[in-house]
């Protein structure tokens, strides 16, 4: 029992038929579905998230020519709601999310500045990776007009090559500094606040490597792991190694050599994994070289002229 399912079948039921029959001239131009920030968006809701924010609801998304019928859209909505409840309504804590009905644009404008989704390297460089994941998440019930679709289809071909490049040489960077640099040398001084820090750090940039390697957006972090699970490129592989890591609590001898070949091990897989997309020639273990070598192949100007550890 999800609130995707939950809310996907109250729309089809009860909720089309009675906007097709409220609004017949709208009901070939609107869009539906359930989209954006939340746990049920993702599909990864559980008992533990239905303490708050959780429960039956839908968006309804009208073309910009459609401005003016939004308080009459609403009105219906609460309407509905009222009179034929939902098995399971929607909660809304202070700091939850709102579902509603607005245009297309306005929805995506919220979500990330932009109503047809970023046009250039410089628009893509000022949204939240994780933004961009709550924009293309979840599921459009109907859009019979496809304006909501053509931005969602849109995001969804990802990053500009380039800047995927620059993020990927980034994350190599921050791997080799971290997992093959600090780490070890953090452990020598005995410095474990550092060694957690780090280990941290690292793990996060494989993750997020990950991500680019699929050209899948990464969410907020409390969903990150979850979502990589399901990832075909490296997201079963790496996720047995980072759990390793997370469970090998003892800082002794034993613990960091296993701790460090776990990283070796990382490493090594994504190396493979970006020679085998032709980002990377080298098989140097040091992941600066990759880097290097990537950010050497950017044709943006200005993005190649941003050194490799920044994007």
């Amino acid at each position: 029992m999800t609130g995707l399912g939950l809310s996907r079948e109250y729309f089809a039921n009860t909720a089309a038929p009675k906007f097709d029959a409220a609004f017949p001239d709208l009901a070939a131009r609107a869009a539906a579905g359930l989209v954006g920030n939340g746990s049920e968006c993702f599909g990864y809701d559980d008992e533990i998230s239905r303490d708050h924010d959780w429960g039956v609801d839908f968006f309804i998304w009208l073309p910009e020519r459609d401005r003016g019928r939004i308080g009459a859209v609403r009105q219906w909505k609460l309407d509905l709601f009222e009179k034929y409840p939902p098995p399971y309504p929607r909660t809304r804590s202070e700091y939850g999310a709102r579902i509603g009905v607005m245009t297309s644009g306005d929805f995506y404008t919220q979500l990330i500045g932009f109503p047809n989704g970023p046009q250039t390297i410089t628009d893509w460089r000022r949204v939240p990776e994780e933004n961009l994941a709550m924009a293309v998440n979840g599921a459009v019930f109907v859009d019979r007009c496809g304006e909501f679709s053509a931005t969602r289809s849109y995001l969804l071909d990802y990053y500009p090559e380039d800047l995927r490049k620059k993020k990927i040489a980034a994350r190599c960077m921050a791997i080799a500094q971290t997992g093959q640099y600090n780490f070890k040398r953090s452990v020598a001084r005995e410095d474990w606040v550092t060694v957690r820090t780090v280990l941290s750090r690292f793990t996060d940039n494989v993750i997020s490597m990950i991500f680019l390697l699929n050209r899948v957006f990464k969410p907020y972090y409390k969903w990150a792991f979850r979502r990589m699970l399901e990832l075909p490129i490296l997201g079963s592989e790496c996720a047995e190694l980072l759990r390793h890591m997370a469970v090998t609590g003892a800082l002794d001898d034993r613990s960091v050599a296993s701790l460090d070949a776990d990283i070796g091990a990382l490493c090594a897989a994504i190396i493979k994994e970006l020679r085998n997309q032709g980002l990377a020639d080298s098989d140097d273990r040091f992941m600066t070289i990759q880097a290097e070598e990537i950010q050497r192949s950017i044709s943006d100007d200005l993005l190649r002229s941003i050194p490799a550890q920044y994007e």
